[in-house]
C-alpha cells in the first residue's frame, strides 16, 4: 500500500521531468548553435549592458569595460548522459572555436568564463560564456550587439495634439505608468494637462483612449493592463473637467504594434496610449 501511494505521489514529478517544457520549446539559439545534448531553459532579449574583461596594456592585469546594446542571454541545461557530460573546458573551447572561425578574439579566460569579441555582417559583438551555469549542469551565454538607443522623442503640447488629431485622426502618447500597473506616474501629469487643454479648446471634440503594450508577457494579461491604463487616462482627463460623454477607452494589448518588438526601442514605441478622434 505504501509503495503504491509513493508511486502515485511521484508520478506527476516523473512526467514533468520526462516531458519538455513549453518555455524551452519557444527559445532559439542566437548566432551560435548550442552544444549537443543541451537545451535552452531560459532566455531574455533586451537593450542592456554587458561587462567585458580585456587585457590591460603592458600589464598582466585586466580591465573591465561596460558595453551597451541589444543583448541576448540564454541559459543552457544539459540533457544528455551524465557520465559523458562536457567539462567546463570543453564548453569554453567550443565557443572559442566559433569565435576563431569569425576572426574574433578571446579577451579573457578563467576556469569557468570566456570573454570574447567578434564582428558579423559589419556589426560588433561581445560575448561572455560562463560554464557551469546556475545549476552547475549547463552553461550561460551572453551575446551583445553593440548599439545605441535613438528615441525619436516628440514634445507633446495641446497644439501638437490638435494638429495630429486634425491631420491624422490619432496621436500616440507615451504616458509613464508604474510597472505592471495602471497608476500614472507624476512625470506624466503634464501630458494629461495638455490633453485637457486641447479638449477644452474644442468643446465638440470627442476622443477615444486606446491602450497598447509590447509583446512581453501573457497576451490576456497585457490586454487587461492596456484596458486598465486607457481607462486610467480617461478618468484622469475627466477628473480635470472634461465631460465623460466625450470620452471612451479600450485596450488592445499587444495586437497593434507600430514597431518591431525584437528591440527595446521598438517595444518602447509599442507601449503607448493613443488618442483617437471620434465622429
Amino acid at each position: 500500500m505504501k509503495k503504491t501511494l509513493m508511486t502515485l505521489l511521484l508520478l506527476p514529478l516523473l512526467l514533468c521531468l520526462a516531458l519538455p517544457t513549453q518555455a524551452a520549446e519557444k527559445f532559439k539559439d542566437f548566432l551560435f548553435k548550442g552544444m549537443p545534448d543541451y537545451e535552452i531553459g531560459a532566455q531574455t532579449r533586451n537593450f542592456e549592458q554587458l561587462e567585458i574583461k580585456s587585457p590591460k596594456p603592458e600589464s598582466k592585469n585586466f580591465v573591465e569595460t561596460t558595453y551597451e546594446g541589444n543583448r541576448v542571454y540564454s541559459r543552457y541545461n544539459y540533457r544528455g548522459d551524465e557520465t559523458v557530460r562536457p567539462s567546463d573546458l570543453q564548453v569554453k573551447r567550443y565557443f572559442q572555436s566559433a569565435v576563431n572561425k569569425l576572426g574574433g578574439e578571446v579577451l579573457f579566460e578563467s576556469d569557468s568564463q570566456l570573454h570574447a569579441s567578434f564582428k558579423r555582417n559589419d556589426k560588433q559583438y561581445y560575448m561572455v560564456v560562463k560554464a557551469g551555469g546556475r545549476s552547475a549542469i549547463g552553461y550561460e551565454l551572453w551575446i551583445l550587439e553593440l548599439a545605441e538607443l535613438d528615441y525619436d522623442v516628440e514634445i507633446i503640447d495641446s497644439d501638437t495634439i490638435l494638429h495630429k488629431l486634425d491631420k491624422e485622426g490619432h496621436i500616440a502618447l507615451y504616458i509613464n505608468f508604474d510597472t505592471g500597473l495602471a497608476t500614472i506616474k507624476p512625470e506624466s501629469k503634464d501630458v494629461i494637462d495638455e490633453i485637457v487643454t486641447a479638449l477644452k479648446s474644442k468643446p465638440q471634440l470627442k476622443v477615444k483612449l486606446e491602450g497598447h503594450t509590447d509583446n512581453v508577457g501573457n497576451a490576456a494579461a497585457n490586454k487587461k493592463l492596456s484596458d486598465d491604463r486607457a481607462n486610467a487616462v480617461m478618468n484622469a482627463i475627466s477628473a480635470k473637467g472634461i465631460d465623460k460623454t466625450r470620452l471612451s477607452a479600450e485596450g488592445f494589448g499587444l495586437d497593434k504594434p507600430i514597431a518591431d518588438n525584437d528591440s527595446e526601442a521598438g517595444r518602447a514605441k509599442n507601449r503607448r496610449v493613443e488618442l483617437v478622434k471620434m465622429p
